[in-house]
């Protein structure tokens, strides 16, 4: 896979890791009391996935030709520890269901928390791209795993900034995450008069959220800021693709992040 899309390969191994771990889910959400043939069920199952997965995972940990071996050893050594968790759920029909259930509940926690770290801890190179036109859904999906790398903030910057940018990027994201967008007065079409009803809401749910109106002379680019990694976007997200569409890495220096924080704290406060 090129070294664009592994941020794409990142997304899809966390998906695939939800459907690993969905049938513990299950038995631990269970409204009825699990027989030991199901724990060992989910436990063969589980293996026979694990394998799959670890294939997956297996490509994702080589990055320009370099395989992050310590790194895909974490993320086995925890998965294939939980397949010993389950094992061992299956062999004690004597421990009360509650705390069977409990335990269960609290391995799949520590174990996909711990996955996470080891899929983050490998780098993602990025690379400038240029997306044919009539590519909307393959540039709308470049763009949301650049964003579901975000761990600290997402900061968008867009003078032209509708409504479709809630439900097409920020609708996934974590609520832990600060997220700040910046845009101009602009419009029943866009800006702050156009997406003020919909950020007002969105204000309510993530735990940092600000709408920032700046001068139209103030700003031009559009540039998406990623934690650390700031992105430059041709057009703006919502029509991204309808044409040839630049999404590529930006200045990510001390003086590429002082002239958006320079942007960001000229901007007045709408939300």
């Amino acid at each position: 896979m090129p070294a664009h899309d592994k941020a794409a390969q990142r997304t899809q191994l966390i998906l695939h890791l939800g459907r690993l771990l969905a049938r513990a889910h299950d038995l631990a959400a269970s409204s009825t009391v699990p027989q030991p043939a199901e724990y060992r069920i989910a436990a063969a199952t589980y293996s026979a996935d694990l394998a799959r997965w670890h294939e997956e995972a297996a490509s994702f940990c080589i990055v320009g030709g370099v395989t992050f071996g310590l790194e895909l050893d974490a993320m086995l050594r925890e998965l294939l520890n939980f397949s010993r968790t389950l094992a061992g759920l299956a062999s004690e029909p004597h421990i009360q269901d509650s705390k069977k259930r409990a335990y269960l509940r609290e391995q799949l926690a520590a174990v996909e928390d711990r996955t996470l770290v080891a899929i983050d801890s490998v780098p993602i190179d990025w690379n400038a791209r240029l997306f044919e036109e009539r590519t909307p859904f393959s540039t709308c999906m470049s763009i949301r795993d650049a964003l579901l790398t975000a761990h600290v903030h997402v900061h968008y910057f867009d003078r032209y900034l509708s409504t479709d940018f809630f439900p097409l990027y920020l609708r996934d994201l974590s609520r832990s995450l600060s997220i700040k967008l910046i845009t101009t007065p602009g419009n029943n079409s866009y800006g702050v008069k156009s997406v003020l009803p919909i950020a007002t809401l969105a204000a309510q749910e993530f735990a940092d959220f600000q709408l920032l109106e700046c001068d139209p002379a103030d700003m031009h680019d559009r540039n998406l800021r990623v934690d650390e990694r700031v992105f430059f976007l041709g057009p703006s997200a919502n029509s991204a693709g309808r044409y040839p569409t630049n999404f590529a890495p930006a200045d990510s220096t001390a003086i590429g992040h002082a002239i958006l924080d320079n942007l960001v704290a000229k901007a007045r406060r709408a939300i």
